[in-house]
């Protein structure tokens, strides 16, 4: 009976060796509480306040003065206005921000216009503005993509969906107490999901339904102390991550929350990373699209203090791998010059007062946020007045952006080139 028993448990003591269990914990090695040992992530990182300074891009034209979606499609930027404005689709030049095509939605009314989403064939407008938590008209137009011209103004057909939430109470909200407004929309798969604005406090929650023309209960997914007002959201299909953008209710500071690193397609089951963007003040910011790799733009509404505007952002610092497993620590503080600027010639002078030991990408983007060149240095000891040539003589004319990377900073900074 005992070797029968003692045989039993050395099987089972093979059965674990070959089978190892998974470790759930934090699997960010930039977190707080980064645990080697953790072999699954239980979405329970935690982060050290994050501040970010999005490169300024350029300004909007007073016609998508309320700026509040965006997508990036057909190598241009869309926009749409909210409330009691025109149901038109605006298409924007990447360089100069100007109005190239207006597509005027039919059998459409701009309620509340406020989120934009793509996916291989159709464009999303989602009229699912409601500040007074009084609409029972929430919907979702849908235009297709192939309907389009590449070129000049037109009217296109939209069809229609119809939606109310699963948890909508009966009867009017109290505006300071609304959790039914919405400004965010992405489509992942076979499905729609939507963000709310929830005034009353200052969370999001998550839902979803189908993406198809028809009549839907949104369904309530997940609820996240977003700790202020999410007004916009994008899908990284590729890195499978996504953005959310908002801004402080008292102060008008917009924010990032960076979703990545989830299980399947649970989007708050992951690494959940707030970043402040505390350089762009006063303005709604409202817009957010990817361009190109983990690299997008975000819109911002304009106010009697500023003019609408748009500004680049990255998350490959935050959300990119590492493959060594160990973070980088933390480099000193370094700026750059851009020389001559414009360029008209074949190299482009990077100097540094202070260049940081430690090794450090430099990329090269177009205005599309297209990567085009890409170097990399790495120091043994700092250095001053350090300077890189880049050759950019086979560049074609037009609006770049330098961004460099060292340690967990990231500087951009744009130039053009005659």
């Amino acid at each position: 009976m005992k070797n029968t028993i003692l045989t039993g448990l050395i099987y089972l003591t093979l059965i674990f060796q070959a089978f190892p269990q998974d470790v759930p914990g934090c699997t960010d090695p930039r977190a707080n509480n980064y645990n080697p040992s953790a072999t699954v992530n239980d979405g329970s990182c935690t982060y050290d306040p994050t501040f970010y300074s999005p490169l300024f891009r350029f300004l909007l034209p007073d016609e998508v003065k309320e700026t509040s979606g965006l997508i990036f499609y057909d190598n241009a930027f869309w926009t749409i206005n909210d409330s009691g404005n025109a149901p038109i689709l605006y298409k924007l030049d990447t360089v100069t921000g100007n109005i190239i095509q207006r597509i005027t939605v039919l059998n459409s009314t701009n309620v509340d216009w406020e989120t934009l989403a793509q996916d291989e064939d159709y464009i999303y407008i989602g009229d699912v503005g409601n500040n007074s938590g009084n609409r029972d008209d929430l919907g979702i137009y849908i235009l297709t993509k192939a309907n389009i011209p590449s070129s000049g103004d037109a009217s296109v057909n939209s069809s229609h969906i119809s939606l109310t939430y699963s948890d909508y109470p009966n009867g009017h909200v109290k505006r300071n107490e609304n959790n039914f407004d919405c400004e965010a929309l992405i489509t992942i798969g076979d499905s729609l999901y939507l963000f709310s604005k929830d005034w009353g406090d200052n969370q999001t929650r998550l839902y979803r339904l189908p993406k198809t023309p028809g009549d839907y209960v949104a369904q309530l997914l997940y609820t996240y102390d977003a700790n202020g007002l999410v007004t916009g959201a994008d899908y990284n299909a590729t890195a499978k991550e996504v953005t959310l953008i908002g801004y402080d209710k008292d102060t008008a500071i917009p924010f990032f929350w960076l979703l990545f690193n989830y299980h399947d397609q649970v989007l708050f089951s992951g690494n959940k990373r707030r970043i402040d963007l505390v350089s762009i003040v006063s303005n709604q910011s409202e817009g957010i699209t990817y361009t190109e790799g983990k690299n997008g733009i975000l819109s911002s509404e304009g106010t009697f203090l500023n003019t609408q505007s748009s500004n680049n952002f990255s998350t490959a610092s935050w959300t990119d791998s590492i493959v060594t497993g160990i973070f980088p620590a933390k480099a000193d503080k370094f700026d750059f010059t851009l020389s001559p600027n414009p360029v008209d010639k074949n190299k482009l002078t990077i100097t540094f007062p202070r260049m940081p030991t430690g090794n450090h990408e430099v990329k090269l983007y177009d205005s599309a946020g297209k990567l085009v060149q890409i170097e990399h240095y790495s120091l043994g000891s700092g250095k001053n007045g350090f300077k890189i040539k880049l050759k950019v003589g086979h560049l074609k004319p037009g609006l770049y952006f330098v961004r460099i990377l060292s340690g967990n900073q990231v500087v951009e900074k744009k130039f053009i080139k005659q």
